[in-house]
């Protein structure tokens, strides 16, 4: 587990003049986890399911809250190739009635940026505010994402044509387990968001339902997205084999036709290396017709090999 922080405490105006509190946690301890679920009424294990990497996108209503379990894309450097590489982090969020709390098991960009977009005087804000905002830059990192990713699919695509490593495999392989991670997660995200639209905090703003709407169509083209590239590097997979096969037996038969371009006159000049009686030993231009012969051979083996494209 990573080193828990302070709960950071932000004060929302919400409707009504009423006061609300967005509290962020990252990664807590055992005593801040045992403050929060006193103070909100939760239950433990909700932070310990915030925290595994595994666990599925929800909504859930307990007491007078609604806990809601979000799966943000997360982009990491990948320490051999130096590009970057996605995962997925859930990110807990639990609506109760005067506070807003976020739980994550690390610092997520999403959060970082709303509160570097927050003014001074932060008493003005709706909660409403935050939580479409929260769910408009979940939709856009997803897309953000998905570009990148269909940029190393392009570039990984090029270097198929000439490969016969294995490195373009474990590329694509790295892909399709993101892209399938991504795919469980928008799934996920989308079934919250349809019950999120219906929570009296969205709707009792017309507009705030209508931008939620809108995140929620983001979503669902991030999911269209995602399957469409998952078909792609599934196909370049599978196509790799046949690939990798061809760029084998090309090599090989290149190989097999100088082998026996240069084996003619290897043959002839062994046989007449040996120290036994032989045809026309004693003709004093046995040699050099002999070894010109060969040589000629070859020449027309080299002609119809090109002819037939095997060199």
């Amino acid at each position: 587990m990573k080193n828990s922080r302070a709960a950071r405490v932000i004060a929302l105006r919400g409707e009504g003049r009423r006061t609300y509190h967005w509290t962020s946690v990252i990664s807590p301890d055992p005593q801040q986890v045992a403050e929060l679920t006193q103070r909100f009424q939760l239950y433990e294990e909700f932070f310990q399911d915030v925290q595994d990497l595994d666990e599925r996108p929800r909504l859930e209503k307990e007491a007078n809250n609604a806990l809601v379990i979000l799966k943000i894309p997360v982009a990491r450097p990948d320490p051999d190739s130096g590009r970057p590489s996605f995962s997925v982090l859930p990110l807990g969020i639990v609506f109760g009635r005067d506070e807003i709390l976020t739980v994550c098991s690390e610092e997520l960009p999403l959060l970082r940026a709303i509160e570097a977009q927050l003014p001074e005087e932060v008493d003005e804000l709706d909660p409403r505010w935050l939580t479409v905002e929260m769910i408009q830059r979940m939709a856009s990192a997803f897309l953000d994402a998905l570009k990148v990713i269909n940029e190393e699919i392009v570039h990984t695509e090029e270097r198929l044509h000439h490969s016969q490593s294995n490195d373009e495999f474990f590329s694509m392989l790295s892909l399709s387990k993101v892209l399938i991670r991504f795919t469980s997660a928008l799934r996920g995200n989308i079934a919250v968001l349809q019950q999120l639209l219906r929570l009296p905090i969205i709707t009792q703003d017309e507009e705030d339902s209508e931008d939620l709407a809108d995140a929620l169509v983001d979503l669902q083209q991030a999911r269209d997205m995602t399957e469409i590239y998952t078909s792609t590097v599934t196909n370049m997979m599978d196509a790799y084999g046949g690939v990798l096969q061809t760029n084998i037996s090309n090599t090989l038969k290149v190989i097999t036709g100088w082998t026996v371009i240069i084996a003619i006159p290897a043959t002839t000049a062994t046989i007449y290396g040996m120290n036994v009686p032989l045809p026309l030993e004693h003709w004093p231009y046995a040699w050099p017709t002999l070894m010109g012969g060969s040589f000629s051979i070859s020449l027309l083996a080299v002609l119809w090999f090109r002819r037939r494209h095997w060199i």
